[in-house]
C-alpha cells in the first residue's frame, strides 16, 4: 500500500471514530461495517450557486477523496447563480432543504425563527468543532454573523487572499489611440465614454451585467451613496464617523440616479442594462462593442485575453477610482477573510452531528489542502516550507483552456471559492495556475499594483448581530421597501420620470421603514461596540 493510501485509510478511521461513535445507532453501523469490511457510505446533498465561469461537476477528484477519507459522498446540486436566490427562497419557504445549503447572513436573519437551520453554538461550546473554533477565535468579527447569539451557518473563510473589488475598468488601448485622458472624476468618465461613442457610433460604451440591482450595487457607493442587492441599508464609512444609512431614502442616492440617467441619455450606458445577462455583458466587452465596466475589476484580465483574438492590441485595465466630488473617491474591497457566504445544515437532516463534524474537518489544514489544491502527489506537492504548490505536469494540461486556465482547473478539481469549500483559497491558487500556464504577464502585475495602491478602497464591514425580533422586523421592512422601490429605479434612470419626483419616493421610503432600518442596525452596532 502506498503512503498516501495508508494516510487516507487512517484519516477515514479517525474521522469515523471521532464523528460517528456518539450517534444513536453507531454501534449497529460499526458492526455492519466490520461485517462487510467496506463501511457504509452516506450520501450528502449540497446545494450552492454555480458561477458561469466555473462549471460544477459531480464525482470530482476532491469529492472522491472526501468519500474515501470520510465515507461521506457529497452530491452537488448546483444552481446557476442567476437563478440561485429564487431557488433558495423557494427551498426555504417550503422548508424542503438539502442536507447543506448555501446561505448568507440575510437568510440567517430572515429564517432564524423558522427553525429551518441547525443551530451550531452548542456544538462549539461542547468542543465538537475544534478546527472551526480555532478559526472562529482567530478571525475578528465572526460573532457578527450570529442572531441572538446563535450561529446558523458555517461561514466561508478565505486564506491568503489578494485584495480587489468592484472597480472601474476601461479600454486603455483606445485612450492611447485617440489621445483621450484617463478619467480622474466620474464627470470626466462620461466625457471620455461620450467621445468613444462619437468615434464608434455603433458601440455601447458602458456595459453591465445582471440588471438594475447589480448596476446600483456596483456604482452607488463610489458615487457617494450606497446600495446592496438585497436592500438599501448599507454601512457608510463617512456618515457620522461610520453608521448605517438607508441609501434610497437619501439625497445622495438621488444624485446616483441622476448620474445614471445622464449616462443613459448620452447613449453611454447600455440601453439594455436592465435585462443584460452575464453572457451578453461578456460578449459586448470581448467582441469590441463595449469599452468600460464597473464591476469585479479582475474580469478585465480575462476579457483582455479574449478580446485580443479579435483586436491584438486590445487592453482592459483597471484605473484608480474616480472622484465623485472634488477630492473625494471611495470604493470597497471584497471581504478578504469572511466572504459573506455561509453553509447551513438543515434542521431536518438525519444524524446532523455527522454533517457538523464533516464541515468542521473541512476547516483543518489537511482539508484545506485537499479542497483547494487536490490530492497530494497527484495535483500538488509541498514546498520546503510545507506550502502546497500545484504540479506543473497537472496544471500545464489546462494552458489555453476557457474561460481561463485557473477556472478550468478549479472546475476539474471541484475546488476553491466557487465550490463547496468552507475554508478556501482563491487568488493563492489562481496566481500559481496563471504563472504555471504562462497566462501571467505584465498586465497582471500592473492590475494588482493599481488596485493595491489605490487609497480609495476600504475594508468592508460585517453587519452587527441582530436579535430574532430585530431580524424578523428587518425582513418585513425589506419586503415592503423592495416591493415599492424596485418598480421605481428604472423610471428615473431611463428618464420616464423627472428626477425631482424622486423626492416623493425618498419620503415614502422613509415612511415605509427606511428610517426604522437605520435605527435597528445602528442600535445593534452600538450594542456591539459596548461589548
Amino acid at each position: 500500500m502506498s503512503k498516501r493510501g495508508f494516510v487516507a485509510l487512517a484519516l477515514a478511521a479517525a474521522f469515523t471514530s471521532g464523528c460517528f461513535a456518539a450517534d444513536s445507532g453507531g454501534a449497529g453501523r460499526k458492526a455492519e461495517d466490520e461485517a462487510d469490511g467496506s463501511g457504509r457510505e452516506r450520501q450528502v446533498k449540497v446545494m450552492f450557486a454555480e458561477s458561469a465561469n466555473q462549471k460544477v461537476n459531480n464525482e470530482t477528484p476532491i469529492q472522491r477523496e472526501i468519500a474515501g477519507r470520510t465515507r461521506m459522498n457529497l452530491v452537488y446540486e448546483a444552481v446557476p447563480a442567476s437563478n440561485f436566490n429564487e431557488k433558495k427562497r423557494t427551498v426555504l419557504a417550503t422548508q424542503n432543504l438539502p442536507d447543506i445549503l448555501q446561505i448568507d447572513k440575510q437568510d440567517a436573519n430572515d429564517f432564524a425563527s423558522a427553525g429551518v437551520f441547525l443551530p451550531l453554538m452548542d456544538y462549539m461550546r461542547q468542543g465538537k468543532l475544534p478546527h472551526f473554533q480555532t478559526l472562529w477565535e482567530a478571525t475578528p468579527g465572526l460573532d457578527r454573523l450570529t442572531v441572538d447569539g446563535e450561529l446558523y451557518g458555517f461561514p466561508a473563510l478565505a486564506r491568503g487572499e489578494a485584495k480587489n473589488g468592484f472597480g472601474p475598468v476601461i479600454r486603455k488601448d483606445l485612450l492611447l489611440k485617440h489621445n483621450l485622458p484617463e478619467p480622474r472624476t466620474f464627470d470626466e468618465l462620461l466625457d471620455v465614454l461620450a467621445r468613444l461613442k462619437e468615434i464608434y457610433p455603433g458601440s455601447v460604451p458602458w456595459s453591465i451585467r445582471k440588471g438594475t440591482a447589480q448596476l446600483l450595487e456596483t456604482t452607488a457607493y463610489m458615487l457617494g451613496s450606497g446600495f446592496r442587492a438585497g436592500g438599501g441599508i448599507y454601512f457608510d464609512h463617512d456618515a457620522a464617523g461610520g453608521a448605517y444609512v438607508y441609501g434610497p431614502a437619501t439625497p445622495a442616492f438621488k444624485k446616483v440616479l441622476g448620474y445614471l440617467n445622464k449616462a443613459y441619455r448620452m447613449g453611454v450606458l447600455d440601453p439594455d442594462y436592465a435585462v443584460s445577462t452575464q453572457q451578453m455583458w461578456t460578449e459586448k466587452l470581448t467582441g469590441g462593442k463595449s469599452f468600460f465596466f464597473l464591476d469585479n475589476s479582475g474580469f478585465g484580465l480575462n476579457f483582455t485575453r479574449d478580446l485580443r483574438r479579435l483586436e491584438p492590441e486590445g487592453t482592459f485595465q483597471v484605473i484608480p477610482v474616480p472622484e465623485y466630488e472634488d477630492g473625494k473617491a471611495r470604493a470597497l474591497y471584497y471581504p478578504s477573510a469572511v466572504s459573506g457566504k455561509m453553509f447551513a445544515v438543515s434542521a431536518k437532516a438525519k444524524e446532523p452531528e455527522e454533517l457538523v463534524k464533516l464541515i468542521d474537518w473541512m476547516y483543518s489544514e489537511e482539508a484545506f489542502r485537499l479542497m483547494n489544491f487536490g490530492v497530494e502527489g497527484v495535483h500538488y506537492t509541498l514546498d520546503d516550507k510545507g506550502r502546497p504548490e500545484y504540479r506543473k505536469e497537472f496544471v500545464s494540461r489546462f494552458a489555453g483552456a476557457g474561460p481561463t486556465p485557473y477556472y478550468a482547473v478549479f472546475s476539474e478539481l471541484g475546488c476553491c471559492q466557487l465550490s463547496f469549500t468552507p475554508y478556501y483559497s482563491n487568488t493563492m491558487s489562481q496566481f500559481q495556475i496563471e504563472k504555471l500556464t504562462g497566462s501571467w504577464d505584465g498586465l497582471n502585475d500592473e492590475y494588482w499594483r493599481i488596485v493595491g495602491s489605490d487609497k480609495a478602497y476600504r475594508e468592508p464591514v460585517i453587519d452587527p448581530p441582530l436579535t430574532k425580533a430585530e431580524a424578523a422586523r428587518v425582513k418585513e421592512l425589506n419586503i415592503r421597501l423592495n416591493t415599492m422601490l424596485n418598480r421605481e429605479f428604472d423610471k428615473f434612470i431611463m428618464g420616464l420620470k423627472p428626477l425631482d419626483e424622486y423626492d416623493k419616493v425618498m419620503q415614502k421610503a422613509r415612511e415605509l421603514g427606511g428610517g426604522e432600518l437605520e435605527d435597528i442596525y445602528n442600535q445593534a452596532l452600538n450594542r456591539l461596540h459596548k461589548k
